[in-house]
């Protein structure tokens, strides 16, 4: 007949551990939903968003009010004159800022262009919609289809570029609408890596010899083509520093000045920057301090956009649409300390 041996660990205690495992799950799930991450773990890049006054090569000289709410696109016509879209409007201003005609609308566009022939043309996020140098005599071009997302315009003596973010490409059409090429797409035959474009914020300029260039923002970067789609050049620059482009997806706006440097505006690190045609860093603009977007720790570094838009203008003073403050902010390069 066997002894009678008791088991090493109590009953009581397998059950006591059975219940400290239950709880120790319990308490980890509830970690696991927890809206505040630990310290380590907050993605803080509040450090970056400081700029030292050595690299603000620019001085705010003139603030103008604009009388419009959401402010979306700024564009500077051939003659000089501003033409700045918000919610529902079209505003033409003179060179100083004054209002020369206010046009309302019958939506919100994205962007705005104007052609060389003086012809406005305003992305309606499916359409494209044409009106005369003066804002009148509207005209809707064919829907683009229901992915369409018509974040920037450029036109030229022969074509009308469009820069469709939602189905990211860039849209080559004739002077009546008819799309008759896309650029940018994949095609690892040509070279072209395609576009990548976590949000909607592609952007297609000329710089001042006429080269068409767009911003691959999920890239950090530009590419230049030409009109048949073939691809020139490039340069990209992820970086949380100065010299490049952080964020999911950024330049979130650009425009070229007279001597080849392009103005960036970004969005996260809310900053206005020029970088010179070897994509090096010429300087800074805007700060986000000047900006009055200092970057929240507790806030993601993808929040509203407070640059919606960047301009050129013939003397190249850099032209900064601010939506939030519902103004243009004009600065120019200061000279070179030394």
């Amino acid at each position: 007949m066997e002894p009678n041996v008791k088991p090493v660990i109590p009953r009581w205690a397998w059950a006591a551990l059975t219940l400290a495992a239950v709880a120790a799950v319990l308490a980890l799930f509830a970690m696991e939903k927890t809206s505040e991450p630990a310290g380590i773990l907050k993605y803080d890049v509040s450090g970056h968003a400081k700029v030292d006054a050595d690299h603000v090569r620019f001085r705010e000289m003139a603030r103008v009010d604009l009388a419009l709410e959401n402010p979306t696109g700024l564009a500077v016509t051939a003659d000089g004159r501003w033409l700045v879209t918000g919610e529902n409007v079209l505003l033409i201003l003179d060179a100083s800022g004054r209002e020369l005609a206010r046009r309302e609308l019958g939506g919100t566009p994205d962007c705005v262009a104007s052609g060389p022939d003086g012809k406005i043309y305003l992305g309606m996020r499916r359409n494209i919609e044409v009106r005369d140098a003066e804002g009148l005599s509207p005209s809707l071009w064919p829907d683009l289809g229901e992915r369409a997302w018509i974040s920037a315009l450029a036109v030229d003596e022969n074509n009308v570029y469009a820069a469709d973010s939602g189905n990211r490409a860039l849209l080559r059409l004739d002077p009546a609408g008819n799309v008759v090429g896309r650029i940018g797409q994949r095609d690892p035959e040509r070279g072209i890596p395609g576009l990548i474009l976590p949000s909607p914020h592609m952007r297609v300029m000329f710089d001042a010899m006429g080269g068409l260039w767009v911003t691959n923002t999920g890239r950090h970067g530009f590419e230049q083509y030409r009109p048949d789609g073939t691809l020139v050049s490039s340069w990209y620059k992820a970086s949380m520093g100065l010299d490049g482009f952080c964020g999911c997806c950024n330049p979130s706006a650009a425009a070229f000045r007279s001597d080849g440097s392009v103005v960036t505006a970004e969005k996260g690190i809310v900053r206005v920057k020029v970088h010179a045609p070897d994509s090096s860093l010429v300087g800074v603009v805007a700060a986000p301090e000047s900006l009055g977007a200092v970057l929240n720790p507790e806030s993601g570094p993808e929040d509203a956009l407070v640059v919606p838009d960047v301009a050129v203008d013939a003397e190249d003073r850099v032209l900064v649409l601010h939506a939030p403050w519902k103004k243009i902010l004009v600065f120019e390069e200061q000279p070179a300390a030394g």
